[in-house]
C-alpha cells in the first residue's frame, strides 16, 4: 500500500494506488473517499511528481500572499464553474457546450497553465 497526498481533497498520506482485477491502476482517498480510475501505467507519472509540486506550492502559499491569493483563486474560479454548470438547464446541449470549449495545452511559462 503507497499514501500519496490526495490530488482532488489534497490530504497528506490518504491517497492509496491499487488494482483491479485486470491489473489497471486506481487511486482511493480515505479523506474524500474519491476514486479515479487510471486508464494506462502512463499516468502513474503525474502521481509520481504532483504530490512533491503540490506539497511546494501549498508551502509557498503559506509564505507569498500574492500566491495565496492566486492560488486559492484559482480553486473558488474552478469550483464557482463546476456549480455554475451543476445549476444549468439540464435542457442545455452539453456536447455542444463541450465542443464550444478549446483545450489549452499545459504551459510552463503561464502561472495556472492556460494562456
Amino acid at each position: 500500500m503507497m499514501l500519496r497526498k490526495c490530488l482532488f481533497c489534497l490530504a497528506d498520506g490518504a491517497c492509496e494506488i491499487r488494482f483491479d482485477r485486470k491489473g489497471r491502476p486506481y487511486v482511493v482517498c480515505q479523506v474524500c473517499h474519491t476514486r479515479s480510475f487510471l486508464r494506462s501505467m502512463e499516468a502513474i507519472r503525474g502521481l509520481a511528481i504532483c504530490p512533491t509540486l503540490l506539497a511546494a506550492a501549498i508551502q509557498r502559499r503559506t509564505e507569498e500572499p500574492e500566491f495565496r491569493k492566486w492560488f486559492d483563486g484559482e480553486i473558488t474560479k474552478t469550483i464557482a464553474s463546476l456549480t455554475e454548470r451543476s445549476l444549468a438547464s439540464p435542457a442545455r446541449d452539453a456536447e455542444s457546450a463541450l465542443s464550444q470549449q478549446k483545450p489549452v495545452p499545459f504551459s510552463i511559462n503561464s502561472g495556472s497553465g492556460s494562456a
